[in-house]
């Protein structure tokens, strides 16, 4: 095929074609001017951003036939080879396919060979992760002490698979994602050479599809210029590649702030009708919320194109931080939900409509508060004075606490300087209310206690359950501060364990009389007057 594709055609050649790698590039260089190179390098990183190009530069630079140099001259046979794959002095191998400790054995017998025309002879294992964990063995040795002009060069996608004994005998570079306007920067200059017309949006969005790799992104550009014109809109990025333009998410936005639920649905079945994905639409709007609450908190977003940026300017003042939080946390719920869920569209609609009504959407606390307690007559008011100490399920749960009735009973609650009986009979249901918001056990063992006697402003309570017995003696302290507290005075507690100790059983009549036995045996009776015996009843269980 003469048809070379760009990721190939345009891979990098030397250090400065490398985009976004400047960390390695410039050590590497610095290595190699200073003649301080390592026997073994591990280039890790995802995928696309370059591992195996410098590599190949790497190789080239120090197997130049100009001489070792960080600038190859990139024409000499050696180069020339290098590049096309063939050079017989440096061996790439695909980790994938040669996994075993055989491969490895026969990978070390090809160390005994010299070069044929070159300084050095390179190893490149790519994908080295894939490597048995007998094969990474019996490659210790050997990597850790290579002949002199022998260097190993291994690239990973999944750092973490490689032994971390392998990892120690390597100089480690980590790859970083490459930035979306770095990418774009390379596409601008590729399609000006391939004299290929396409709108800045448009690589905007190849570069954010890319997600960081730039073969990833001169994949997608090969394939938008096999199925479309030379002259390439962002329209038709977006219907090739099934992504939903960012006008779409402008107008649900709207639709949300104007409470339109009805027309948000009919904009997502026009979406489904022509194909769209439901998870890549959340996806997509999840994105454009995130771009928005930075361009709300003043971040300088340099991956966006200056249209959607202007964009995202003139709708932030409609939504402040809290909402584009709540926005964003609910469509993640619902992204992981709909996994699960056998009718996704309907779960979508309702999230939306949710979304349409989020004010409404208080929680039980937020309704609850609002319900004016204060406004009931008094009449229709409970009364709690009197009522007797309750079970614990009778009390009010953290949940159903109205914190605008807590408040107001908590606000208002008077200071004692003396406890008695009546007191702490009366101020009992507030107490353990308040005491099951911050520790439920406590107060459910706390509500068992029976109160016996106060003395000094001691209260005397007693249990007869061992554990209520030990689980708040643990917490007495704390107990103390509590209940301290909710009376304005210092009160100290003594918890009594009552024990159960059981009733002895009735004796039951253990000795007979004389007239009894005469009834049932006469000549036992007289046995027992010669003898002047007793006679004992057996328990028989």
């Amino acid at each position: 095929m003469s048809y070379i594709v760009l990721a190939r055609k345009y891979r990098p050649q030397t250090f400065n074609d490398v985009y976004a790698q400047e960390h390695v590039t410039t050590v590497l260089k610095n290595a190699i001017n200073t003649n301080r190179l390592a026997h073994a390098f591990l280039f890790t990183g995802s995928r696309g951003v370059g591992k195996t190009s410098m590599a190949r530069i790497l190789a080239k630079s120090l197997n130049c036939m100009e001489g070792v140099s960080a600038n190859p001259c990139g024409v000499c046979d050696n180069c020339v080879e290098i590049t096309n794959g063939t050079s017989t002095d440096v061996v790439e191998i695909d980790g994938a396919s040669n996994t075993g400790v055989e491969d490895i054995r026969d990978l070390q017998k090809e160390l005994m060979y010299s070069t044929s025309k070159s300084k050095y002879k390179i190893f490149i294992i790519d994908e080295v992760h894939m490597l048995s964990k007998n094969a990474f063995n019996a490659l210790l040795k050997t990597l850790e002490e290579p002949p002199q002009q022998v260097l190993f060069i291994f690239a990973t996608t999944e750092p973490h698979k490689v032994l971390p004994t392998i990892i120690s005998r390597c100089q480690r570079y980590d790859f970083k994602r490459i930035p979306v306007d770095q990418i774009v920067k390379r596409l601008q200059y590729i399609c000006q050479k391939e004299e290929i017309t396409i709108e800045d949006e448009a690589l905007y969005v190849i570069a954010k599809k890319a997600e960081g790799s730039m073969r990833d992104a001169l994949s997608l550009t090969d394939q938008l210029i096999a199925t479309t014109t030379d002259n390439i809109t962002t329209n038709e990025v977006l219907s090739l590649f099934g992504i939903v333009n960012t006008e779409v998410f402008h107008k649900v936005t709207e639709y949300i702030q104007k409470k339109e639920a009805a027309a948000i649905i009919a904009l997502i079945h026009s979406l489904l009708d022509k194909g769209n994905d439901l998870q890549e639409f959340l996806n997509g709007y999840l994105d454009y919320l995130r771009n928005l609450l930075l361009t709300k908190t003043k971040v300088p977003l340099a991956e966006l194109h200056a249209t959607l940026k202007k964009e995202l300017q003139e709708i932030e003042p409609l939504f402040s931080e809290d909402k584009i939080l709540y926005l964003m946390a609910v469509l993640i719920k619902t992204k992981t939900e709909i996994k699960y869920f056998s009718n996704p569209v309907l779960l979508v609609e309702m999230t939306f409509i949710k979304l349409c009504k989020m004010e409404e959407m208080a929680s039980i606390s937020k309704l609850l508060e609002n319900w004016n307690y204060s406004a009931q007559p008094p009449q229709n008011r409970p009364d709690t004075s009197a009522r007797p100490n309750p079970k614990p399920s009778r009390y009010i749960t953290p949940n159903q606490a109205s914190p605008h009735v807590v408040r107001e009973r908590t606000e208002s609650r008077p200071k004692y300087d003396k406890i008695t009986k009546e007191i702490f009979e009366k101020e009992r249901d507030g107490l353990i209310n308040d005491l099951i918001k911050s520790s439920p056990f406590v107060a459910q063992y706390f509500a068992d206690l029976e109160l016996v006697g106060i003395e000094e402003k001691c209260l005397d309570l007693k249990t007869d359950k061992k554990i209520a017995y030990d689980y708040l003696l643990r917490d007495k302290q704390k107990l103390i501060n509590f209940v301290s507290r909710y009376f304005g005075t210092q009160v100290g507690l003594n918890f009594i364990l009552e024990e159960n100790k059981k009733k002895p059983a009735a004796q039951k009549k253990t000795k007979l009389s004389l007239e009894e036995i005469e009834k049932e045996s006469p000549q036992l009776a007289e046995f027992i007057k010669q003898s002047n015996a007793t006679v004992t009843p057996i328990n028989r269980r």
